[in-house]
């Protein structure tokens, strides 16, 4: 039986095909940005990922606003290939926002191809998650209501399966969060009228803080509480293992996501 994920590693060559002969993209149709402060033009060296690039003089590119799968990750080639077919061969117009780099000396940069633009695409495609990089937020709105459409029409990254759960986070722990870091912790409760195995689910932040789950079976009704920080695993009570906390008292969105990578359910706050 050829699996979902299999099936869209299957229709990315026509994908790609749209990508290159329509400039403006899918139905949905955000206000592309007036933009400014632009550097000029550059040619693509190297695609890394769905969200990095190399130019030709040798400088990587940090893509504005976006957070794509890293490497062994779901949705990591798929996202990589898109942006290789948007991007590749092409010459490019980077524009800065307040950055002019990150804590890796990577270039910080809203991407063009022609009117295309690049970090916009990946995230109306589904290929991308919109992320706020603070101070560098010009785009943060557009980019926002871009993956709400990608959401709403179950494209790409956003496709769900019909497993029922509940999710709910204590995300502010009391006093300082640092020294109280395992009164952080996450709740599921099965809903669904059959057992769910979450043996090798996965539960993700909007950063890159990924926490794997061990053989577990819930009955409806079943809780089980994952605690940030670290502890000896009981019933019910499993332990991320972070040094730090994990979610962000300010807002954030727990992503958790089947063996297969699809997306189970979503939590924001």
């Amino acid at each position: 039986m050829t699996s979902l994920k299999s099936g869209i590693i299957s229709i990315i060559p026509l994908l790609l095909i749209v990508l290159l002969l329509s400039s403006c993209g899918l139905a949905y149709n955000a206000e592309q940005p007036a933009g400014n402060s632009h550097d000029g033009l550059y040619e693509v060296s190297k695609v890394i990922d769905g969200d990095t690039l190399i130019v030709k003089n040798g400088k990587r590119v940090r893509l504005i606003g976006i957070n794509t799968p890293e490497k062994g990750q779901y949705f990591y080639q798929e996202s990589r290939q898109v942006l290789k077919a948007m991007v590749g061969g092409q010459q490019l117009t980077l524009e800065r926002d307040v950055s002019e780099t990150d804590q890796y000396g990577r270039w910080l940069r809203y991407v063009y191809v022609g009117d295309l633009f690049v970090n916009l695409e990946m995230v109306k495609r589904g290929f991308a998650h919109a992320y706020t990089y603070p101070p560098d937020v010009m785009y943060q709105q557009l980019l926002v209501e871009a993956q709400s459409h990608a959401q709403k029409n179950n494209l790409g990254l956003w496709q769900k399966t019909d497993v029922s759960l509940e999710i709910s986070i204590n995300y502010d722990a009391p006093g300082n969060d640092n020294e109280n870091i395992n009164e952080e912790y996450v709740v599921i409760t099965s809903t669904s009228d059959e057992p769910v195995d979450l043996s090798g689910y996965t539960i993700k932040d909007s950063g890159t803080n990924i926490f794997k789950f061990p053989r577990l079976l819930l009955d409806r009704g079943e809780k089980v509480f994952i605690y940030s920080g670290k502890g000896n695993q009981g019933e019910g009570k499993l332990f991320w293992g972070s040094d730090t906390p994990i979610w962000n008292n300010s807002g954030d969105t727990l992503y958790l996501r089947n063996t297969e990578g699809l997306l189970v359910d979503i939590y924001s706050y």
